[in-house]
């Protein structure tokens, strides 16, 4: 079993979330590598608890990727299309998600303490909610849904 125990998550926690077949955990663990050396587009990539702490996908094609209980923490992801991606219970501390496109993404119990989101148009993103806003980071041109703020700083 390969364990990220120095992040708090092993292999048992990716088990939990997908199907159990040799395929899925090779693709996963490609996935992970992939990201980890420099890869910036992995559409529909399962890469649900994986610790990608201070990993880059700026820029990149994410679409569809399933982000669930994953360690994003200080991750660049500015400029990044995460159209209908999942984020569920991930940890998005202190990352940049800048100018991303996130139509259709789900933030539901999602960490966003220092999380940028400058520029960013949050109106059609699924669980989002003041609380995450009120932890987070925008600026004038960040775009929330209605009935919900950002704070701006600088």
């Amino acid at each position: 079993m390969i364990s990220y125990a120095a992040a708090g998550f092993a292999l048992a926690a990716f088990a939990s979330a997908v199907a159990q077949t040799p395929g899925d955990q090779t693709a996963y663990l490609n996935a992970v590598a992939s990201i980890k050396a420099g890869n910036h587009d992995c559409p529909h990539c399962v890469l649900a608890g994986a610790d990608l702490t201070n990993q880059c996908v700026k820029g990149g094609n994410m679409t569809g990727a399933d982000f669930d209980n994953a360690r994003l923490v200080l991750m660049c992801m500015s400029y990044t299309n995460f159209r209908n991606a999942t984020f569920r219970g991930a940890d998005l501390s202190g990352a940049n998600l800048a100018h991303a496109v996130l139509d259709g993404a789900d933030l539901t119990g999602a960490k966003m303490t220092i999380t940028s989101i400058k520029g960013t148009d949050l109106r059609r993103v699924k669980g989002l909610t003041q609380s995450q806003l009120d932890a987070a980071c925008g600026d004038a041109d960040t775009k929330t849904p209605a009935g919900l703020q950002v704070k701006t700083c600088s």
